[in-house]
């Protein structure tokens, strides 16, 4: 009997993940007064194409240095404004962002799309209301839900962790407007369409296509970058790489790394293939995840390109990990 089987008879067992908002915040202590921590250097946008521009975030994780800047905020163009695609970990970065939005064009933000409910694609929310509380912020409405339910005091202490306070005075503020995908949105001259295809990087990911400019923001459905899959799931990250390949764009925009072609996608989809399928078979002959990890890593493809990743080296044994728990869910 396979050891899948053997489990589901004896024992029923469920499994889960437990999302990293499940964490309590710990805080930086400044005596009861408000205090602001000095702002974001600029970093100058890239350009995909006349429409569609993102700010390249150079380090993979959160620093003192980086101001806990390591992620991909991006933002679009219209006839009627700028769409803004997640706002960086900080009231400092999305003043950033905000700042050097108008070194490319006078037009006003007019909406906020934020893609997931992880902290560094949110927090600078708080510099978009500051500057215009009545400005639209959508999201998921799980996403609204998880930041309000413990997620954004998470976000808050692990990024002020992360900096050493460097975000200090950012207000935790959640999206106000809800998007559950298959929407499409016009401003001006642009269409918009709103993918929402299940759990992949979390369970309520939003991709956002610019149909005229061909061209996708992922969020962290796709990167070259081996951080977090606590909040997702393998088989469902696999499908949504089909999907964003057949949306067939010219550019996709990923949340972490340098923005790419469909090859970015293709190699998120073999990544999660390969760490799914072997854990499946090795679980199957009643290994251990701490025994699955070398033979997974002499995998071509892991050898090859993953190996190269952020991250790869000290996080690879948790991505295993976490298939494991996701190989035992799926069991029923």
């Amino acid at each position: 009997m396979k050891r899948r089987e053997l489990i589901k008879t004896a024992f029923g067992l469920s499994a889960g993940l437990v999302g990293m908002s499940a964490l309590k915040p710990l805080y930086a202590n400044t005596g009861g007064m408000e205090f602001r921590a000095e702002p974001m250097y600029d970093v100058t946008p890239t350009k995909v194409t006349d429409k569609t521009y993102y700010f390249l975030a150079k380090d993979p994780e959160p620093s003192p240095d980086n101001h806990a800047f390591f992620n991909n905020p991006g933002f679009i163009i219209t006839s009627e404004g700028v769409v803004v695609i997640d706002t960086g970990s900080s009231v400092q970065i999305g003043e950033m962002v905000l700042r050097q939005i108008k070194t490319v064009t006078d037009k006003p933000v007019i909406a906020v799309i934020n893609t997931h409910y992880h902290g560094d694609h949110f927090l600078g929310n708080h510099a978009f209301i500051e500057q215009n509380p009545k400005l639209d912020i959508f999201s998921h409405q799980a996403t609204i839900d998880n930041i309000k339910n413990g997620g954004g005091e998470f976000w808050v202490g692990f990024m002020q962790r992360s900096s050493n306070n460097g975000i200090s005075g950012t207000v935790i503020t959640p999206p106000n407007k809800t998007v559950n995908g298959g929407e499409t949105m016009k401003f001006g001259d642009t269409t918009i369409k709103i993918h929402q295809w299940g759990t992949a990087h979390t369970e309520c990911d939003l991709i956002v296509e610019v149909v005229e400019d061909k061209v996708a923001f992922l969020g962290d459905t796709a990167m070259r970058r081996v951080a977090n899959m606590a909040d997702g799931s393998f088989p469902g990250t696999i499908e949504a790489m089909k999907k964003a390949k057949a949306l067939n764009c010219d550019y996709y925009i990923v949340g972490h790394g340098p923005h790419d072609n469909v090859s970015v996608c293709e190699d998120m989809q073999k990544f999660c293939e390969v760490i799914y399928g072997d854990a499946t078979k090795y679980y199957d002959e009643g290994l251990s995840d701490f025994e699955m990890k070398p033979k997974i890593m002499q995998q071509p493809f892991m050898k090859d390109v993953a190996s190269s990743w952020p991250g790869y080296e000290h996080t690879i044994g948790k991505f295993i990990a976490v298939a494991v728990a996701e190989v035992e869910k799926n069991m029923f």
